[in-house]
Order: C-alpha cells, then structure tokens, then sequence
C-alpha cells in the first residue's frame, strides 16, 4: 500500500433537476457530459449523472476549498437551472458524508434488481442526435416499476495515467461508465427488464459499432461473454495467473477469470 497526504478541504456538490418530461432533461445531460469529456477539466473534480422518474442529479465531490472550485470554472460549466447544494467538508467529514450515504444502502431484506452498464472511452460518448432518441424512448416505455435509476460516472484522471495492463483493471482509457437499476418490490417484471434492455440496445444504436467492456463491479448476469468484458486486454495475462494461483478455480463468481486463458 502506498498512502498520499489526506486533501485539506473536500467540496461536496449538488444540482438537483426536476422536469414533466425525460426529454426536457437531454440538454442537462449533454452540457454534463461536454463538462467531463473536456480533456483539461481539474483533476480535483468527481461528479455522476443520476437519471430518476422525471428528475435528475448530478452530483460528487471536488478536492479543495470553495474558492478553488470557484476558480476552477466548473460551477459556471455546470447546468444552472437547477437547485444547488454545496457542503465544504474536512476530509474526516466528507468521509463522515460519504459513510451516511452509503448506510441509506443496506438493507436486511433481499431486493430483486436489474442492471445493465456500459463503459465510454472519448471517441465513444453519446452523440446530441442519441441523447435525444435516449430521453425521448425514456418518455414513451412502460418501466414496470418507479424505482428505477440510470447513472452515468465520470472517469478518466490520474486513474488513466497508468498503463493499461499495468494492473487488473482494464478500463484505464475510459473517461465514462453507466450503469441503470430496476427495483422490484415482491419480484421484478418482464416489463422491467424488457425497459432497461430496451434503453442499453438503444444506447448502442447511437455510439460506434464494437463498444463494450464495463467495470466487473457492475455485476450483470445477463452480459455477454462476461470474462472479455470486464478483462479485456488484460484476461490472457490474468489467465495465466489464475492457473498458477488457483488451478482448481477455487475461488469464483460466474464473471471472474478462470484459468487457461482466463475465459469460462
């Protein structure tokens, strides 16, 4: 392990979007994703987009005090229109922020969920014309369920300084992921899953043939040739590994790498 200093200050952001329709939320989302795409944004500044029944959030932290996020340009780059929260933390508070969220998380009670995700280098985000085609399908499909979200994570930063096959992780030249939940109360519907589907095909309609890989974090059951996209370039090298460490596959869940060549 090798520790840094802890950040001094920690800014804590929030914009807080509410619409009639979707696709009255497509030009937020494009003004965010110009925002995080920018090859010179502050290295400091995390932010997602979180898309809700007729709302949106976006919403992350910037490492330095108010004034320097100030100066950074950001907040004026950000969209206006909607409600602002900001909270200067120390590093222990931020912390202490971060800790409260994550407990609104866990549960005692099994909860049936979907998800399907995706994962952007530069050449690959959503173009104006698939946004739009995006917000409006959003606008038209029957979910199934209003406990649904669709979150799209800003990356990229020091975390693609690395190599890529310096480490497991594979998505160093990655600058965006997104991942969409569906919430069933009792069990969850053919309707849901034909919802978040429907959105993930459509979403590949509107970005270049051939884009794949996400985060093994994300976990969806239903991915096609799971080991390739969560390893990529990296699952030979990986496979090699395995096989030397854990021949027998002891240790496994149905996307890990497996030895041999590290497919299943």
């Amino acid at each position: 392990m090798r520790t840094h200093p802890e950040p001094g200050s920690v800014v804590q952001y929030t914009f807080d979007f509410t619409f009639g329709r979707q696709r009255d939320i497509a030009p937020v989302y494009q003004q965010w994703q110009n925002l995080i795409a920018d090859p010179k944004l502050d290295r400091r500044f995390g932010s997602e987009f979180i898309m809700y029944p007729l709302g949106a959030i976006i919403t992350g932290s910037f490492y330095g005090t108010q004034k320097e996020f100030d100066a950074s340009g950001i907040p004026q780059r950000l969209p206006q229109q909607g409600n602002r929260t900001l909270v200067v933390n120390d590093w222990l508070g931020s912390l202490a922020h971060e800790a409260e969220k994550e407990a609104l998380y866990l549960s005692d009670l099994p909860t049936p969920f979907y998800s399907k995700s995706l994962a952007f280098r530069p050449q690959e985000l959503l173009p104006p014309q698939g946004i739009d085609g995006l917000f409006r399908y959003l606008d038209g499909v029957d979910k199934g369920t209003l406990l649904w979200f669709i979150i799209f994570d800003a990356s990229g930063g020091a975390v693609s300084d690395p190599p890529l096959n310096s480490t497991a992780y594979a998505h160093r030249d990655k600058i965006l992921f997104y991942q969409s939940y569906a919430v069933g109360l009792l069990e969850l519907s053919d309707k849901t899953r034909n919802f978040l589907t429907g959105f993930h095909n459509k979403l590949l309609q509107s970005i270049p043939p051939g884009t794949y890989g996400t985060y093994p974090g994300y976990v969806d059951p239903a991915i096609p040739n799971p080991q390739e996209q969560y390893w990529m370039s990296n699952l030979a090298q990986l496979g090699r590994i395995k096989t030397r460490w854990d021949p027998a596959d002891t240790f496994r869940n149905p996307g890990s790498v497996r030895p041999g060549n590290g497919k299943r």
